[in-house]
């Protein structure tokens, strides 16, 4: 009879923390004792690249900050240690087989107001094992914890690839260029295919918002190009163009 209640204690916790993330494109962050958790259930099959990026203002300048290991794990969760204040927003870049991506929208982490109860004790919480790894496990059996450490991660960390914000792709196939300083500053862009052999060149974007048909590319594929802001190099990144946007 023990047995059965701690199974069924088991469950119903599980459950409740699974409950907890929201399914992607939507979300959960998450904020607690200064650490801010990203969390989601994913639905999507087969995504290539899941990362978390963060910014301050919520609209632009968005980094990287985390890509997952495991971009097919149902149940993701990240712990965010390098957040200096609670002012950022998160958003979840997803990139599927093949070439089409994602953004979701973007929100700030909410504080987690639920509070254990039951006697205090002296003894430290339990490690949630999350996708920055196990600090340690706790055996409750005896007077002594065991301490795990976490594994060596021996291989290099290869730099996903994240679309630009400034030159990137429309929702209609077309171009777009969003520099909203570019009547402050001087920009240019020289635009090359992908081995390397340049297409042609702006000299300067005169205007904050500018879009170039696709037909200017001529046929689809991926495309590179070099932003430059007051003669130095700004960006280098790549879009893709595709026929049957």
């Amino acid at each position: 009879m023990k047995v059965l209640f701690l199974i069924l204690l088991f469950c119903s916790a599980a459950l409740f923390a699974f409950s907890q993330k929201d399914t992607l494109p939507n979300f959960t962050a998450k904020k607690k004792d200064g650490v801010i958790t990203i969390s989601w259930i994913n639905s999507f099959k087969n995504p290539s690249q899941v990362n978390i990026q963060r910014s301050k203002d919520s609209n632009r300048n968005f980094i990287t900050i985390h890509s997952s290991p495991s971009p097919t794990a149902k149940n993701y969760s990240y712990a965010d240690k390098t957040a200096k204040n609670d002012s950022g927003y998160y958003r979840i870049f997803i990139l599927f087989e093949g070439t089409n991506y994602i953004f979701t929208k973007a929100k700030r982490a909410f504080e987690d107001s639920v509070k254990t109860t039951g006697r205090q004790t002296n003894d430290k919480p339990d490690t949630d094992i999350s996708a920055t790894g196990p600090a340690g496990i706790k055996n409750k059996d005896n007077k002594n914890d065991i301490k795990i450490p976490p594994p060596v991660n021996t291989q290099p960390i290869k730099k996903a690839w994240e679309p630009s914000v400034y030159i990137f792709t429309g929702d209609d196939g077309n171009v777009e260029i969003d520099l909203p300083d570019a009547a402050q500053k001087k920009y240019s862009i020289t635009f090359f295919r992908e081995e390397g052999r340049p297409i042609f060149f702006i000299q300067q974007v005169k205007e904050p918002k500018l879009t170039l048909d696709k037909a200017t590319f001529l046929k689809s594929g991926w495309y590179y190009f070099e932003l430059k802001e007051e003669g130095k190099v700004k960006e280098r990144n790549k879009f893709l163009i595709t026929r049957d946007n």
